[in-house]
């Protein structure tokens, strides 16, 4: 026979009100770190800062290769 346990937790614990009701600030920001959200804005701007700097490596070095090309021939 299988059994299930039931377990009292505080209303301040209780995970699943993030997701059904509107929360104050402080108990937003307790849900949040609770389930594990970050903020990936900062992750986000580094990423596309190195993307914009391997375009621009990209673009030197197909200009260097065009000169190479150039006084090669």
């Amino acid at each position: 026979m299988r059994q299930v346990v039931f377990q009292w937790k505080a209303i301040k614990e209780m995970i699943a009100d993030g997701l059904t009701k509107a929360l104050p600030k402080q108990r937003f920001q307790n849900f949040v770190n609770l389930v594990g959200i970050v903020d990936i804005k900062e992750q986000l701007d580094e990423e596309k800062q190195l993307e914009d700097l391997r375009e621009k490596v990209r673009a030197r070095r197909k200009d260097s290769d065009e000169i190479m090309v150039q006084l090669t021939h």
